[in-house]
């Protein structure tokens, strides 16, 4: 499954805005400061983080989407293939959420 248009733009631009955490430590670290307001997983992540930090967002009330490969993630930012980020911004996070819904997301 890969990123769809908009809900790449929407992370490109989080990425612009500096409105992002990039890769496991620095999403850790947002989710414990309270900082994460939606936290994404590349779908080709091992699964048994990918549940560990679906229930640690949902302890914290942080809203989780498996959505596209890290390969995905790594070519819209233009780094290595990376599995976890979290936006910090909760007005970019809705149209996220959205669109993950509308296209099967979890």
């Amino acid at each position: 499954m890969s990123l769809d248009p908009k809900t790449a733009g929407l992370i490109g631009f989080a990425a612009r805005s500096r409105k992002l955490l990039l890769g496991s430590y620095s999403v850790e670290q947002g989710i414990r400061q309270n900082k994460a307001k939606l936290v994404l997983a590349a779908g080709d992540m091992n699964p048994k983080r990918i549940e560990k930090l679906r229930l640690w967002c949902g302890d914290m009330g942080i809203p989780f989407l498996v959505a596209g490969r890290k390969e995905d993630y790594g070519a819209l930012l233009r780094k290595s293939p990376f599995g976890l980020l979290a936006l910090t911004d909760e007005h970019m996070v809705s149209g996220i959420i959205q669109e993950g819904k509308t296209n099967g997301g979890d």
